[in-house]
Order: C-alpha cells, then structure tokens, then sequence
C-alpha cells in the first residue's frame, strides 16, 4: 500500500505494521487491559509532575489536581463546585 504512512512521524511503516499485526493477535481483554495499563501509568506520570510542582501537596490533592487536568476547569467546576477551587490553577 504505497500511500500508507504510519501512526507517528518517528515511527517506519515496517514497525506500525509489526505493532498493529500483535494488537490484531491480542484477545479484547489483552487489549483493554493493555490501555488500561497505559492510563494508569499517564496517571502516575501526571501526578509526578504535579508532585515536583506542588512539593507540600497530600498525594490526594495530587490525584484530584491530575483529574482537574483531565476534566478541564469547567467541568471541574460543575462536577464539584465550590472545592474545584483547590484543584484547578
């Protein structure tokens, strides 16, 4: 297929190739399990980050500050009212 181009610019075709032919042999579960792998390790990643910039934050501050990333300050407002304000900057 001459006009295939793979999924990230760093990436060759041979290798998107090789990476979607083991994602096809995998079972739904695998999969589902192997994205919920990577949501929890963006999780841990996120709240790294959030650690090095709030230092004196509890871990569960951390947790809520990393939801208010993903939510968005508006949802998080909505979702949560009033005690947003300690979570979104």
């Amino acid at each position: 297929m001459p006009s295939y181009r793979p999924q990230a610019s760093d990436t060759t075709v041979a290798v998107d190739r090789f990476v979607f032919a083991g994602l096809r042999r995998m079972s739904p579960a695998e999969r589902l399990e192997l994205a919920a792998a990577a949501s929890r390790s963006l999780e841990q990643l996120a709240v790294a980050g959030l650690r090095s910039r709030f230092p004196a934050a509890a871990e569960e501050e951390l947790r809520r500050r990393a939801g208010a990333l993903r939510l968005g300050p508006e949802l998080t407002w909505r979702a949560f009212g009033a005690a947003a304000a300690a979570w979104v900057d």
